[in-house]
Order: structure tokens, then sequence, then C-alpha cells
């Protein structure tokens, strides 16, 4: 008897949490990206079959359009395609956990992205308690890319989701308070400027890669802050704060040697004020 019981407690047969689930869809769509890439034929029947065998059905409702998104990648399987089908699963994954806890909508941070890159997207600005657990299944969904996501972008939406703690940093900006001199709030006011701009330009620029929109990003800080009326030595020190504190410890692929004063990336080459 005490054996049974330690049987079923083990279970393989037990239901999936979410993130247990994320992690399968994550494996299956992972296969299908391989044997695209090979040239394999991978017929419509043969996916939907293999994501049933595979991943299986959600262990929570709100997470069937996620599913059903999946199996719609299905349909046509030609690489831009099932590319297209990928950002369908993250944009329904966005709802599942924005139905539960809704994101406030925030014109006036959208006000930044319009008044720096031009667009004008609408603006979302998370709940922590809503924010953590979405943020931890995209990264498995992206394969453990984002070590710490602060905002993602959806062009086809022309929206911006953002991290609350990034929306918490911008109340500075928005309220024209200068933070205390020397304070950690000075930096983390730079990197949500960052943030805002980083993913208006992916917005802008769809083509243009993680290292080029970053590089633009930093760029509009000294702007940003010289348009909120502080002056000239505060933006100069604002802008090195995103440029030393921020943008020279970011991962590898959100850099480029291009980015430099006079480098391919500079936006105002004719100026020696960097960034």
């Amino acid at each position: 008897m005490a054996g049974l019981i330690a049987l079923f407690a083990w279970s393989p047969w037990k239901e999936a949490t979410e993130v247990e689930w994320v992690g399968r869809y994550r494996a299956w769509s992972d296969g299908v990206d391989v044997s695209l890439q090979s040239g394999l034929a991978l017929s419509r029947a043969d996916c939907e079959s293999t994501f049933d065998d595979e991943v299986g059905e959600p262990p929570q409702e709100r997470l069937q359009p996620v599913a059903a998104a999946a199996r719609r990648g299905c349909a046509a399987l030609s690489p831009s395609r099932w590319r297209n089908g990928k950002a369908d699963v993250v944009r329904a994954l966005i709802d599942a956990h924005d139905d539960r806890l809704p994101p406030r909508r925030r014109r006036d941070v959208s006000e930044i992205a319009r008044s720096s890159v031009g667009v004008r997207p609408a603006v979302y600005c998370w709940q922590p308690a809503g924010w953590a657990p979405f943020a931890e299944q995209y990264a498995i969904v992206r394969g453990g890319e984002e070590t710490s996501l602060k905002g993602i972008s959806d062009r086809a939406r022309n929206r911006i989701d953002l991290d609350p703690a990034v929306c918490d940093a911008l109340r500075f900006y928005l309220r024209r308070m200068r933070p205390t001199s020397l304070s950690y709030e000075n930096f983390e006011m730079a990197e949500a400027l960052m943030v805002v701009t980083h993913q208006a330009e992916h917005l802008k620029v769809r083509t243009a890669s993680e290292a080029e929109v970053e590089c633009y990003a930093l760029q509009h800080v000294r702007p940003l802050i010289r348009a909120a009326g502080w002056e000239a030595e505060y933006a100069t020190e604002m802008a090195l704060q995103a440029w030393e504190l921020s943008y020279q410890q970011l991962p590898p692929a959100f850099r480029t040697p291009a980015c430099r004063d006079g480098g391919p990336l500079d936006r105002n080459p004719r100026s020696s004020a960097w960034p």
C-alpha cells in the first residue's frame, strides 16, 4: 500500500502546472522549428497530432486560447507563417494574463513614445501580481532569452506592455519631479525612459535588431530630460547613467560596437555629446 501511494504521488500522469505546460509547448515548438529548418515536410495532421501527444490540453481554461493559437500554427507550415503563429501564441498568453488582472492603459506614457520616437502606441502598465507569472511564462516561450523582462511590444496591435516597476520609475518624469541628487531613483528613471523608447523603436522599425533598437533608445534619454524642462547638466548626467550603468551592463545581444560617438548608429553625428 505504501508503495502504491508513493507511485501515485510521483505519477507522471499528474496534471501539469501552467509553467510545466508552457514548457511542453516550447519543447514541441522547438521540434517543429527543427523540422522546418531541415526542410522536412510536416503535414497539418502530423503537427496537430504531435501537439496533442507532447503538449496536450492546458491545465487551466484561461490558457485554452494559447493552445488554440498553437494548433492554428499547424495550418500552414511555411517558416514565415510559423513565425506569425508563434507571435499569435504570445498574444494569447498576454491576453490570458491581463484578463485576470487587467493592466492600466497609460496615455501619458504613450505621449513619451510619441514625442521621442514618433509613434503613438497603446501603452499598458501591469500590476505586479499579473506581470510576474506572465514574465516567467513568456521567458519559457521565448526560450529563456528574457532574464528580466521589462517590456514587450506588438506592432500588429500597436501596443506596448510594461513591467510595473518601469511605470513606477516613470512617475518622476511624468510629474516633472526631479529625484534626490545621487539617488538610485535617477538611474531607474533613465532606464525606464530607455525601456519605453526601446519598445517604441521596435514599433517604428520592424527590421531593426535588439542592439540597434537599444542604441537608439539610449540616445533618447538626453533630449527627453531636456524636454521635461531640466537643465543641460542634469540631462548629461542622466544620459551618462543610461550609458554606463544600463547599456554597458546589457547582454551581448543588446550591445554593438556601432553604438558610439560618431558611429553608424549615432543619430546626431555632428555633436560630440554622447550619448
